[in-house]
């Protein structure tokens, strides 16, 4: 099989597919997919000049014409903006002011400097020919294998401030000894990265109620300025805590990307009360961390069990913080969920600690008066809706 790159304009593509030299549907392709949004895109990079990703096409034997292999999405996007099947979105980051002003018009719209600046735009074609039965299908194949980057991996592409603070974090917390083996899952994927910024943007906004996405995340980084000192200063002190109190431990820690956010943000909120003895955090680390791996017919459970709760009610709590640790993570409520099981716990454990709150210092006994009653998760979120988590 024998490749030859070729560097036509668009102008060029356009009349091959106007003549049909060039098939953008041959039988072995899916149908046109892309929707408005994701055509928008490339044509924003074509004004902006940027790179667009070669285009295979395949050499029919004995003939002028032309099979593309891949590549198809992207020269049908061409093709319809041409034909003024959508506008320009103007809108796109970065915000780029001649192409803002362009928004919102149609390829017969655009002025004649700027309809000759994307036809002249070249495009990297590498045509295949001398080819063995099964090789293209081949290529197809290997070209077309699913990335499914997470969202992580896509946001580590915008270079800025923010996304420096996070690797630096990540690069922390392995050199603590961040692994698999000590916390439950590995940096694999990014997933540290993901958890150490939805943590970040979490604590900057002080709000649990505020759904924190991939895509809230996203716009963070984009941000020129990255978080704010403190913000940073408090994600450092929680994972040197929660490396620290597993280190005290004797059982193997299990955590995952929900539960180590919980800690990170519970650990911050509690950092109000600057009374807290650091060994105060690890025996409530290691006593809830135990709650969750054992059986309550344990005896080492009901010695965890907080005095004045039953076990049958922390049993209830652990298991509402369980749940929602291992589905429907990324809403507000499985966050709400979890937080309020640790601090109940929490405040159960230490009585003597005072937050000079009353929504924070009466929180364990107007959740302990559950302890009586048949309860579930949504009488304790009754209970959570009543404030702003405990942000305050």
């Amino acid at each position: 099989m024998h490749l030859t790159p070729s560097d036509p304009d668009i102008s060029t593509i356009k009349r091959r597919i106007d003549n049909k030299r060039l098939d953008l549907q041959p039988d072995f392709q899916r149908g046109e997919v892309w929707g408005k949004q994701k055509k928008q895109r490339l044509i924003d990079s074509i004004l902006r000049g940027w790179h667009i990703p070669p285009i295979h096409v395949i050499q029919i034997p004995n003939s002028e014409k032309h099979e593309v292999l891949d590549g198809q999405q992207r020269l049908a996007a061409i093709r319809d903006f041409i034909e003024n099947g959508f506008p320009v979105f103007g809108f796109q980051e970065p915000i780029e002011s001649e192409i803002k002003e362009l928004d919102g018009l149609y390829w017969d719209d655009l002025p004649e400097h700027i309809r000759s600046q994307i036809e002249d735009f070249t495009i990297r074609i590498l045509t295949i020919s001398d080819y063995k039965l099964g090789e293209p299908g081949e290529l197809f194949y290997r070209l077309n294998q699913p990335t499914n980057l997470t969202s992580a991996e896509q946001r580590n592409a915008y270079f800025g401030e923010a996304r420096q603070q996070v690797k630096d974090i990540v690069e922390h917390a392995i050199d603590l000894g961040f692994s698999r083996e000590s916390i439950g899952f590995s940096n694999s994927r990014m997933s540290y990265d993901d958890v150490f910024a939805k943590s970040l943007l979490t604590i900057e906004q002080c709000a649990l109620s505020t759904k924190t996405t991939s895509n809230s995340v996203t716009a963070r980084y984009r941000k020129s300025l990255g978080f704010s000192n403190q913000s940073i200063i408090s994600v450092y002190s929680a994972i040197e805590l929660i490396n620290s109190s597993i280190a005290q431990r004797k059982e193997k820690t299990k955590l995952n990307k929900a539960t180590l956010f919980s800690w990170i943000v519970f650990l911050y909120e509690i950092s109000s009360n600057e009374n807290i003895k650091k060994e105060v955090i690890y025996e409530f680390f290691d006593n809830f961390e135990s709650l969750k791996e054992l059986n309550p017919k344990d005896e080492r459970y009901k010695h965890l069990v907080p005095e004045g709760l039953s076990s049958s009610f922390v049993f209830k709590l652990i298991a509402i913080y369980n749940d929602r640790a291992s589905s429907r993570v990324a809403n507000t409520s499985s966050i709400k969920l979890r937080d309020i099981v640790l601090w109940t716990l929490f405040l159960t454990n230490n009585k003597n600690i005072r937050f000079g709150n009353n929504m924070i210092d009466n929180l364990s006994t107007n959740v302990g008066i559950l302890d009586t009653k048949e309860f579930d998760e949504k009488i304790l979120l009754e209970i959570i809706n009543s404030w702003e988590g405990l942000f305050l």
